[in-house]
């Protein structure tokens, strides 16, 4: 066992969105003070100044000739607004609409104005365009209605990289120019999530005729043809980050449970892996994507936030592999890495999972089911898990169908009226544990759409569980519609149907909150109330409706449990609520 409680192992910091100063030392994010907060550190492993000091979430988007930008919101809310922190530590506000989401904040090439898109007033449709960062002026490029996406500045500032999407993996990519003109880029693809320019060059990830995402480089006269595959894998490649002369690339490829990176001649076309640091993932939140946390330094030098299921995520230098925080402080004893095993499901597709073991023998196991569901259990470090396995719980993370990582034939076996298909997998990770003798008693616990998971398991075999855990889920597919943000409502009836059309009566059927009373196992339901992708309501409904369950709602918190003290509030408690219920 390890020696430190499991409630400790809810409090770790972590160090990840490195954004490189021009001075050479380095700006960052870290939970050190029980939240993200932005940091400024001098030299690796030196002492870390916090900048523009804050009850909410700060974090670096990149340093400017005015100052660092910096993006906030309040409670969890999500509602991120711009800043500049000058010399004297304070911010200074750039954006002025409160209820509006600024996301794919893109410093431009001069770093004075940054490209976004932005819902002005909080409405369902997005806006693209430029900020004057000294003015705080917003110029509109494009406002057609829809869910866009800002993904890259072409060399000159001319020309942007954008995607209007339909699906939270479906979308069509496009240049624009200031004047509102679209080009197709790679217009027979299903799916672009990044564009960058390297140099003259453009770089794209695509499954263009693909079963993965790749890496490949396009003809800028010609952006619906492709001059080159740089990375074809049968793995997805997750981001690019060009160096700032043009002439190299990180690259990061999802290699199942772990992630490797690539620095790629851009020149040549040749790669090598990075070895300096041992299997683990590059860091990703809800917040932020996996290009968030790699960054160049103008001197060429490659710095990536990497943590492993036994090490939180710490800010390293590479090729080096030079440690620059501290974060989490000493090394944790006692964490387990997983073990890599699939179970066959009712209709026999194999579903991969990761095993976290305390020892050999059979045990209380705790069923987490992943968010998304265009997401994938992997290695990284999970303060839950680490406190289950802590408190003598084993864990079985499983990848059930419509998780990514997979291939696209994988993660599109969930869509819509085949949602059920994923519960029943879910179901069958508890009887394969059963069968196995690898488990005593199961529990089930998720967040998101692994609430959902967690809520829909209770009811399609009620007799198998005996507690379950729903964080931030989903109960109800009509209410959810109906109450959560706009914007989100456009991007997710593709995934799940549309309520308000032929699709309203399997999403009924497939609503946990319908078939409540068939629930048995004693349930815990843990909410943020400034949470704008799954209302509170859902929370509030199924725990009126499922017989004996306790309600714990966070009013500082929104989609998910963020800092330290509610997490340790919110997980300690399912801690003892589960082993009050099971006898242990």
């Amino acid at each position: 066992m390890t020696s430190l409680r499991p409630e400790q192992l809810l409090s770790v910091a972590r160090a990840y969105r490195p954004t490189p100063a021009a001075a050479g030392g380095l700006h960052f994010a870290s939970d050190l003070a029980g939240f993200g907060q932005t940091y400024r550190l001098d030299g690796p492993e030196r002492f870390p100044v916090r900048l523009a000091p804050s009850q909410n979430r700060t974090l670096p988007v990149g340093e400017t000739p005015l100052g660092l930008l910096v993006r906030h919101d309040a409670g969890g809310n999500e509602t991120w607004q711009l800043s500049l922190v000058g010399p004297d530590g304070l911010p200074r506000p750039v954006t002025s609409d409160e209820r509006a989401i600024h996301r794919d904040v893109s410093l431009s090439p001069d770093r004075r104005r940054t490209g976004l898109a932005w819902n002005p007033g909080g409405q369902a449709d997005w806006v693209l365009g430029v900020v004057d960062l000294e003015t705080g002026h917003m110029e509109r490029w494009l406002d057609r209605g829809g869910y866009w996406s800002w993904l890259g500045w072409s060399p000159d500032g001319r020309v942007a990289a954008v995607a209007s999407a339909s699906h939270t993996h479906r979308n069509r990519a496009y240049l624009l120019e200031p004047g509102g003109e679209l080009r197709p880029l790679l217009g027979d693809a299903l799916f672009v999530p990044a564009v960058a320019w390297a140099g003259r060059r453009l770089l794209a990830l695509t499954d263009l005729d693909r079963e993965f995402v790749g890496l490949v480089e396009v003809d800028p006269d010609d952006p619906n043809r492709i001059l080159r595959r740089l990375v074809d894998e049968s793995s997805d490649v997750l981001a690019v980050v060009p160096d700032p002369a043009g002439r190299r690339a990180a690259v990061v490829v999802n290699d199942g449970p772990y992630d490797s990176i690539w620095i790629i001649d851009l020149e040549h076309g040749a790669s090598e892996r990075r070895a300096a640091l041992p299997p683990g993932v590059v860091y990703a939140d809800n917040s932020s994507s996996t290009a968030d946390h790699v960054a160049w330094g103008d001197d060429g030098r490659l710095f990536v936030a990497w943590e492993s299921s036994t090490a939180p995520a710490e800010i390293y230098e590479l090729p080096s592999g030079a440690r620059w925080t501290r974060a989490s402080g000493d090394p944790l004893p006692g964490l387990r890495a997983p073990s890599t095993a699939s179970y066959r499901s009712f209709d026999g597709l194999e579903v991969p999972v990761l095993h976290y073991r305390v020892d050999g023998t059979p045990r209380p196991t705790v069923i987490v089911f992943h968010g998304g569901p265009e997401s994938q259990a992997r290695a990284g470090f999970q303060p839950p898990i680490a406190m289950w396995n802590a408190a003598g719980y084993d864990v079985l993370a499983p990848n059930v169908r419509g998780s990514t990582g997979f291939g696209r034939r994988y993660y599109s076996l969930d869509d819509r009226e085949l949602r059920w298909d994923s519960v029943r997998d879910g179901v069958e990770a508890g009887r394969w544990l059963r069968r196995e003798g690898f488990a005593t008693e199961l529990v089930a616990m998720g967040g998101s759409y692994g609430g959902f998971m967690t809520l829909a398991v209770l009811v399609e075999d009620p007799d198998l569980w005996d507690a379950a855990v729903d964080i931030v889920g989903i109960a109800d597919w009509h209410t959810f519609f109906r109450n959560t943000s706009g914007w989100r409502r456009a991007i997710r009836v593709t995934e799940y149907g549309d309520p308000d059309g032929p699709d309203g009566e399997f999403l009924a059927e497939f609503s946990p909150l319908r078939r409540a009373d068939r629930m048995r196992a004693p349930l815990l339901v843990i909410h943020g109330r400034n949470d704008v992708r799954v209302p509170v309501s859902e929370a509030t409904r199924i725990h009126e409706a499922a017989p004996g369950s306790e309600l714990l709602v966070f009013d500082d918190e929104g989609h998910g449990i963020l800092r330290h003290g509610n997490r340790a509030t919110a997980y300690g408690r399912a801690l003892r609520f589960v082993t009050e219920r099971i006898g242990r």
